[in-house]
């Protein structure tokens, strides 16, 4: 296993703990090798709504690099809030295939590339 993936996902876990929104999580997939790993976690938040979160990383010259990512979040009733996702289906898009799904059913581009704790911040910063 690679100490420094080992790490990350600790931090990740870290993350979800220390953080006043989620009530609840759980890890349904961590999976870490040599040179890259696999995380899925399914978070239940205060506000009733849940998150969902897909890291496809891995590490080159001690930098983690995100290579595929889906970040769900919805609302109690199960309706989407956003989903941020690098899947190659919109091409067009400025920065693909970094998008992001809102609401109201409107894909535009990312202009950051998210992680984990970007995502997490977010959630936090419009649930307060």
């Amino acid at each position: 296993m690679n100490p420094i993936l080992q790490q990350y996902a600790a931090s990740v876990e870290s993350r979800l703990i220390e953080s006043p929104t989620i009530l609840s999580y759980q890890i349904l997939r961590c999976e870490i090798s040599s040179a890259d790993a696999k995380l899925r976690i399914k978070a239940s938040l205060k506000s009733g709504g849940q998150a969902e979160f897909f890291m496809y990383i891995a590490e080159s010259t001690g930098r983690i690099e995100t290579l595929k990512y889906s970040f769900h979040w919805q609302d109690a009733r199960g309706n989407l809030i956003k989903r941020w996702d690098n899947a190659p289906h919109y091409p067009q898009l400025q920065n693909a295939p970094h998008h992001i799904h809102e609401a109201d059913q409107t894909v535009h581009a990312s202009t950051q590339i998210p992680d984990f704790f970007y995502v997490i911040d977010e959630i936090e910063h419009d649930t307060e």
